[in-house]
């Protein structure tokens, strides 16, 4: 078994950029994701038989969304911006995305992988653990100062079908098939 998801990768220089700002989010009960590691999920797949591997990009085969650009920009909080769990980096077109992961979830439904709920295009650069008060409310603030952060702009041409391996230096990401849009 591996433990699997499907992703748009971002370019370097998109990455650079995150990694950044994220030094501003370097708070006490935030764990930063290394932005070497930072992408949009487009479905994550959980554990899967790797014999699947081919079944799956086969199925991937079939998302027929055209190459767009993509802006990776604002910087917020899941569920919301006063008590998130979740600090996250949009990703535009929204539709655009959301399409995708729409022709993503019919084309694995079929190959019998269940459905998501509520899909909000978006990069996850850091997880809210244990702040202290004083800590949490500098989150806010912070979501205000890079309100209008713009990471860059890329071409979206393809997806990959990602492999993790977690570990207790943190998940190690591989990509096991590219699908050209």
């Amino acid at each position: 078994m591996i433990r699997a998801f499907v992703a748009v990768n971002l370019e370097q220089s998109i990455r650079d950029r995150i990694g950044e700002a994220e030094k501003d989010f370097d708070i006490k009960g935030i764990k930063p994701v290394d932005p070497a590691l930072i992408h949009v999920t487009m479905k994550f797949l959980g554990n899967v038989e790797e014999s699947r591997v081919d079944e799956i990009a086969a199925a991937l085969g079939k998302v027929k969304v055209p190459p767009f650009t993509a802006r990776i920009r604002s910087i917020g909080g899941f569920p919301n911006a006063r008590s998130p769990r979740v600090i996250w980096i949009g990703a535009e077109p929204g539709e655009t995305f959301a399409e995708m992961n729409r022709q993503v979830e019919d084309a694995l439904a079929g190959i019998g992988f269940e459905r998501e709920g509520r899909f909000k295009p978006h990069v996850t650069i850091g997880r809210v653990k244990f702040p202290d008060p004083a800590q949490k409310q500098k989150l806010p603030l912070l979501f205000e100062k890079y309100r209008d952060f713009d990471a860059g702009a890329m071409r979206v041409d393809r997806l990959h079908l990602m492999k993790s391996t977690l570990s207790p230096k943190g998940p190690k990401y591989e990509a096991l098939r590219e699908i050209s849009l």
